[in-house]
C-alpha cells in the first residue's frame, strides 16, 4: 500500500487521532464511540476515568491500579492512537488481538505487504510453507501491536502519533528482550524501505573501531610521551601500510640519507592483530603511572605485561608487535634503543617442523558425521546448520580455507569443455585481487566431483538473491556480489560460525574431551594429509592448497616422517586386511569374543546413531550370522526369550511435514511429533491420543523387556533404549497438545498423565491377551478403561 492510500484510508476512520505528538490534544472516547468496540454496559466503569486526563492513565502504576474493564479501556484509547502506552509498559502488556480491529487501520495493511514483500529473502527454507509463513508472522505482528500501543506507526501517513526510528528499535531491544529477533528483523525489513525512517548501521572504518576502543581505555587522546608515541606509531605509520606501499628513508645522526627500504602493504587484519597488543601495552604503561619514554620505562612495561598473557601465541605475537614499534621508533627518534636488552629472544628447543598428527577415528567418525544426510546432530531445517554443513564439506573437498569458502560467489562453479567441474575462488589468503576493469578475478581453482558440485548447488538453492557487501575488515573481498553464503535472514556475510558448529558436533560425538578434536582449519590439512597418504606429487598438492610456497604445505602433509608416511600408503594399496595370516575357520569355534572387551563401552558410541529400516535390516542380519558363526557363545537370554515387542514405525516422510524439500531426517513418528515442522490434520486429535498411547505401551514392553537382561550392551543392542522413548514422549505434551493442537498447558499435562496412566494399567491387566490392540480398542479403553 502506497502512504498517499494509506493517509487516505486512516481519514476514512472517524474516530482515529489526527494531530501527532500533541499530548494535550487527546480526548476521551464518548459513549457512542465507545459503544462501536465494546459492550455498553461497561460504560459505568469508564466514567471514572473521564475527569483524568488521558496521558496520565497510561502511568505504569496507575494503569497497574486499574480493573481489567479500565485497562482495556486505556488500551482502546492507545489503539486508537488518541493516548499511547510507554514502551516499558506497552511491551510487557498481553494484548487479546480478537478484541482489535486491526484490519481497519493502514498501519497493518502496510505490515502485511512489507511482509509479503520481504518474507522470501528472509526466510529462504519456508517461503513456500503457508503454515510456516503464518506462524512467523504472529511472532512478527506482536511486536508492530506492541510499538503501535506506544504510539509508532511503521511510517509516515500511517496514523500514528509517531514513527518508528532506529533509535525506537534499539530502546525497544533493550526493554523486551523477548522481542528482541523480531524487532530486528522488522528493523531489516524497514531498512529496505526507501521511505523509511530506519537508517542502516554504518560501517565503521577499521582504524575508526580500534580508536574507539583507545578512547574507551582512557589512551586517547594521548597525555604522555609515550601514549602518543604508541599512537603514532598505530594510526599514522601503520595505516599508512594498510592503505598502500610505503618507503622508510634512514638517516645518520648528521641527517644524511643511508639507505631506504619498501616495504609492502600489509591487511586490515594483520594491522589489528598488531594493533591489538600495542592497545595492551598502551593500557599497561598507563595502569604503572609511566610517563617518560625511556629504555627502563619500556622494559618494565614489557615485563609486567609478559607476565600476564597467557599462552605461547599471545606471547609471540605480542613480541612482534612490540619489536615493530620499536625498529620504528629508533628510526624516528634516532635515539638507538637496545631491544634485545628490552625484550631478550626467548630460549627454547625447536620441534621437528611437523604438523598435528590427527586420530584416524576420529577423522572418520567426525566426516561420517558430516557426510551423513540423516545425522541427528546436525539441524537440517535450521538454516545455519544447514550451511556450516555443507560448507565444511567444500573445505573438506577442496582444501580451501574457512575464510575462503565463506567468500565464494554463486558464479564460483563452472563446467569446461571435458565435462569436468570446478570450483573458482577469488580471494585467497596468499593471492588477491589486483585492480582492474572487473571488480574481480579468478585467482585459484579447484576440480572437484559430483559431491561436492550437489553440496554446491544445495547452497545455491538457498542463497541470497540480493548482492551482499563482505568488508575487507571482518576477512571479506570489500565486494557487493551474489553470495552462497549469508546470516540467518540472508542479510549479511557469515563472518565466522564454522568453529562453534564443528565445536556443538564434536562435543556430542567425543564428550570426553574439554574442548573440540577438529578446528575448520584442521578439515582442509585432512584432504591434504589424505592426498599425502595416497602419493599424489607435491606440485600437484600446492596447487590445490593454493600454496606460494612448497613448504607452506609441511605441516599440512607431514605430519610425521616420510617413512612412516610411506607406511599408510602401502597400508591403502593392499587393503586393511591383507597382511591377515591365517583365515579363522567358522568351524572351529574359534571366534571367541575378547574377556577384556566392556560391552557397554561399545555401545555408549553406537547408541548415538540413529536407527533407520535400513540399518535395522542390515544389523539384523550382521546379528545372525555372528550367532551362527557361534552358536554356544551367543545362547542365552537373547536367543531363548519368547518376547516380542510391539512394532514402531521407522523413517520416511508423513503428509504433515512441512521441512524443506532437500532435507531427509529419517526420523520416527515420534520425532514427527515433537518437530517444529510437523503440522496435523485438523480433528485427528483421537487418532494422535491413539499413536502416543501405543507408543507409551511400547515404553512399557521395553522397561519389562529389559529386566531379563543382565547385560546394560545386550539390552542396548536388541532393543529401543526406553530413556529416549520417555524423553521423546515428554517432548510430545508441549510440542504435540499444545503447539499443534491449541490445548492449554494445564490441559496438556493433565491428558498426558491420564495416557500414561491408562497404558500402565493396560500393560499391566490387558498386554498379555491383547498385546497390538487396534486403533478402535484403544479408544474404548481410554475412555471407558474397559476391552471389548
Amino acid at each position: 500500500m502506497s502512504l498517499s492510500l494509506a493517509l487516505q484510508k486512516s481519514r476514512d476512520i472517524p474516530i482515529l487521532a489526527r494531530r501527532k505528538r500533541l499530548i494535550e490534544t487527546w480526548e476521551h472516547l464518548t459513549k457512542a464511540e465507545y459503544a462501536q468496540y465494546r459492550p455498553v454496559t461497561n460504560w459505568s466503569n469508564i466514567e471514572l476515568l473521564l475527569p483524568s486526563p488521558v496521558s496520565e492513565l497510561s502511568d505504569s502504576t496507575r494503569f497497574s491500579n486499574l480493573i481489567p474493564v479500565q485497562r482495556d479501556y486505556v488500551l482502546l484509547l492507545a489503539f486508537l492512537q488518541r493516548g499511547s502506552l510507554p514502551i516499558e509498559l506497552a511491551f510487557p502488556t498481553k494484548i487479546v488481538f480478537s478484541k482489535f480491529p486491526f484490519s481497519e487501520l493502514p498501519n497493518f495493511h502496510y505490515f502485511d505487504e512489507l511482509y509479503d514483500r520481504y518474507y522470501s529473502s528472509f526466510y529462504p527454507m519456508d517461503s513456500e510453507k503457508q503454515i510456516m509463513k503464518a506462524k512467523n508472522k504472529i511472532q512478527l505482528l506482536r511486536t508492530v501491536v506492541c510499538l503501535w500501543f506506544a504510539g509508532y506507526a511503521l511510517n509516515d501517513g500511517l496514523g500514528g502519533n509517531k514513527v518508528i526510528t532506529s533509535s525506537v528499535l534499539e530502546k525497544s531491544s533493550k526493554t523486551a528482550k523477548s522481542h528482541r529477533s523480531s524487532l530486528t528483523i522488522l528493523g531489516k525489513m524497514l531498512v529496505k524501505e526507501a521511505d523509511s525512517k530506519i537508517e542502516a548501521k554504518p560501517l565503521l572504518k577499521f582504524n575508526e573501531a580500534e580508536k574507539n576502543l583507545w578512547a574507551s581505555a582512557g589512551i586517547f587522546p594521548a597525555q604522555t610521551s609515550f601514549e602518543e608515541s604508541l599512537h603514532n606509531f598505530a594510526f599514522t605509520y601503520l595505516v599508512g601500510r594498510v592503505n598502500g606501499a610505503i618507503t622508510e628513508d634512514h638517516f645518520n645522526a648528521e641527517g644524511i640519507l643511508l639507505f631506504r627500504y619498501g616495504k609492502k602493504t600489509i591487511s586490515q587484519n594483520y594491522w589489528k592483530s598488531v594493533v591489538k597488543y600495542v592497545r595492551y601495552f598502551a593500557i599497561c604503561a598507563k595502569s604503572l603511572g609511566i610517563n617518560n619514554l625511556n629504555e627502563v620505562s619500556i622494559s618494565n612495561v614489557y615485563n609486567d605485561l609478559i607476565s600476564q598473557l597467557k599462552g605461547q601465541v599471545d606471547k609471540s605475537l605480542f613480541r612482534v608487535a612490540l619489536r615493530l614499534w620499536l625498529k620504528w621508533l629508533i628510526r624516528t627518534t634516532s635515539v638507538n634503543y637496545n631491544i634485545e636488552r628490552i625484550m631478550p629472544s626467548p630460549k627454547r628447543v625447536l620441534s621437528k617442523n611437523h604438523g598435528r598428527v590427527f586420530s584416524m577415528s576420529k577423522s572418520y567418525i567426525l566426516v561420517q558425521s558430516l557426510l551423513n544426510d540423516q545425522n541427528s546432530l546436525i539441524n537440517e531445517n535450521d538454516i545455519m546448520d544447514y550451511r556450516y554443513r555443507r560448507g565444511c564439506l567444500l573445505i573438506l573437498a577442496t582444501a580451501a580455507r574457512p575464510q575462503e569458502i565463506l567468500n565464494l560467489l554463486q558464479e564460483a562453479k563452472f563446467k569446461d569443455s571435458h565435462g569436468e567441474y570446478w570450483i573458482r575462488f577469488h580471494k585467497t589468503k596468499t593471492i588477491r585481487n589486483q585492480s582492474g576493469g572487473k571488480s574481480f578475478e579468478w585467482v585459484h581453482q579447484v576440480s572437484v566431483k559430483s559431491d561436492a558440485v550437489r553440496w554446491f548447488d544445495e547452497l545455491l538453492h538457498f542463497a541470497p538473491s540480493e548482492p551482499l557487501h563482505f568488508p575487507i575488515e571482518s576477512g571479506g573481498d570489500d565486494l557487493t556480489e551474489l553470495r552462497i553464503f549469508a546470516t540467518k535472514h540472508n542479510d549479511g556475510p557469515i563472518q565466522k560460525g564454522f568453529y562453534n558448529f564443528l565445536g556443538r558436533i564434536q562435543r556430542k560425538l567425543f564428550p570426553d574431551l574439554t574442548k573440540p578434536y577438529f578446528t575448520p582449519h584442521n578439515l582442509r590439512a585432512l584432504h591434504l594429509t589424505y592426498r599425502r597418504i595416497m602419493g599424489d606429487n607435491d606440485l600437484l598438492m600446492e596447487r590445490q592448497a593454493g600454496h606460494s610456497h612448497p613448504s607452506s604445505k609441511k605441516p599440512y602433509t607431514q605430519t610425521m616422517s616420510s617413512e612412516e608416511v610411506g607406511k599408510f600408503a602401502d597400508i591403502f594399496k593392499k587393503g586393511v586386511w591383507g597382511d591377515t595370516q591365517h583365515e579363522t575357520s567358522v568351524d572351529d569355534q574359534s571366534f571367541l569374543a575378547d574377556k577384556d572387551v566392556n560391552l557397554d563401552e561399545i555401545t555408549k558410541v553406537s547408541s548415538k546413531f540413529m536407527v533407520t529400516q535400513t540399518k535395522l535390516e542390515e544389523i539384523l542380519k550382521l546379528t545372525q550370522k555372528v550367532m551362527e558363526a557361534a552358536p554356544l557363545k551367543f545362547q542365552g537370554k537373547v536367543i531363548e526369550t519368547e518376547r516380542e515387542l510391539t512394532g514402531v514405525a521407522v523413517g520416511g516422510y508423513t503428509h504433515n511435514c512441512n521441512a524443506h524439500v532437500l532435507l531427509n531426517c529419517g526420523h520416527t513418528p515420534g520425532h514427527c511429533r515433537a518437530c517444529d515442522y510437523y503440522s496435523p490434520d485438523e480433528g485427528t486429535e483421537d487418532a494422535h491420543r491413539v499413536e502416543v498411547f501405543r507408543e507409551m505401551l511400547h515404553y512399557y514392553f521395553c522397561i519389562d523387556a529389559e529386566k531379563e537382561f543382565k547385560s546394560t550392551g545386550h539390552r542396548k543392542m536388541v532393543f529401543q533404549k526406553a530413556e529416549d522413548i520417555k524423553e521423546r514422549l515428554g517432548l510430545t505434551e508441549s510440542k504435540l497438545w499444545v503447539d499443534k493442537f491449541g490445548m492449554k498447558p494445564i490441559e496438556a499435562k493433565k491428558l498426558h498423565a491420564l495416557l500414561w496412566k491408562k497404558a500402565k494399567r493396560y500393560f499391566r491387566e490387558e498386554s498379555k491377551i491383547n498385546p497390538k490392540p487396534s486403533t478402535d480398542q484403544i479408544l474404548q479403553y481410554m475412555n471407558s478403561g474397559e476391552m471389548t
